[in-house]
């Protein structure tokens, strides 16, 4: 029930956000389902957490807003959405604790509560609490925490990285790399940037660097380059190969999933009569392709590319193999 009243109240406090003209208790109460005394009632909770009102009358009747001049608002140059925001990003970046993103939000964090008062902490605090950030997994960087730092230190400078790097098909090899991105894709950290060993562009995971030195000699970001551009050629991260013409067909089980959500840039769905979902884009990275489809289980079909079709199919048969026995 409290988590309820909380979440209804940070939606009034975002509403009167937005109207900066004010809302009257009835507009409110009908637009949340709820009595005019029980909002009320969420105006002076919010007031005790630190949000002010001020009332006007108009032709609608008595307008609440929330005051700008005044309270914890005025006191740090934030709104609530800020605040929550601000909140919320410690869970976010909490796998990142150790290393200079989460030492920078800790001290923001400290700032932020000299100044802002206790019934307001407490009740972000509390919100914070009702609105759970979960990663599906965990990488520890905080061990990754002196690398992280030095490609921080290249990036700033525009000057070349030295670094050692595992790779699972060369091994580990010493590199000099010009960086031009450090991307957070999902749970990962991944460099984009020139490699000289190999003479084009790459992206790095970076827990397979072991070590990495900036350098003081400048480097110029090749003409042309456009992050956007080559982030969404690949189907997630990897860009192994030529790129492909891909075409799933998707069980009905399963095809209100597949259009919730925007796979690739090139995407375009249709949805068959017997309401399963034929997906189709243009994409490199196979390995990635094939290791989502399987996913799915029998509830996908590969229609296209034909060397996917078929892989799929002896992944299939060997496990088929693997549980015959049983």
């Amino acid at each position: 029930m409290r988590q309820e009243e909380m979440l209804r109240q940070w939606k009034i406090l975002r509403r009167l956000e937005q109207y900066r003209n004010g809302m009257t208790a009835q507009e409110l109460a009908d637009e949340f389902k709820v009595s005019v005394r029980t909002v009320y009632r969420d105006l002076s909770t919010l007031q005790e957490a630190g949000f002010y009102f001020s009332s006007n009358k108009n032709e609608k009747g008595t307008v609440y807003l929330l005051t700008q001049d005044s309270g914890a608002i005025n006191q740090i140059g934030v709104g609530p959405s800020e605040l929550l925001a601000l909140y919320l990003s410690q869970g976010i970046l909490s796998q990142l604790r150790g290393t200079v993103f989460q030492e920078a939000i800790d001290r923001l964090m400290e700032k932020v509560s000299e100044v802002l008062p206790s019934s307001a902490r407490k009740y972000f605090q509390e919100l914070e609490a009702s609105i759970l950030i979960e990663l599906f997994s965990r990488r520890n960087y905080q061990k990754k925490a002196r690398e992280i730092q030095a490609i921080l230190c290249s990036l700033r400078d525009k000057t070349i990285l030295k670094m050692r790097y595992f790779s699972p098909n060369r091994g580990e090899l010493e590199r000099k790399v010009d960086p031009y991105f450090l991307w957070m894709m999902g749970d990962s950290f991944y460099l984009i940037g020139f490699c000289h060993l190999n003479q084009e562009i790459r992206t790095f995971l970076v827990d397979r660097i072991e070590k990495a030195v900036p350098t003081k000699k400048p480097f110029t970001v090749k003409s042309g380059f456009d992050f956007r551009k080559y982030t969404s050629e690949s189907f997630r991260v990897m860009r192994g190969g030529e790129e492909e013409e891909f075409e799933l067909n998707f069980d009905p089980r399963v095809s209100y999933l597949v259009k919730e959500r925007r796979w690739h840039p090139t995407q375009s769905l249709k949805t068959n009569p017997d309401g399963s979902v034929t997906l189709h884009f243009h994409a490199r990275g196979m390995e990635e392709v094939r290791s989502w489809a399987l996913s799915f289980g029998d509830m996908v079909e590969v229609i296209k590319p034909e060397t996917l079709r078929r892989e799929v199919q002896l992944i299939c048969r060997n496990m088929m193999d693997k549980y015959s026995g049983d």
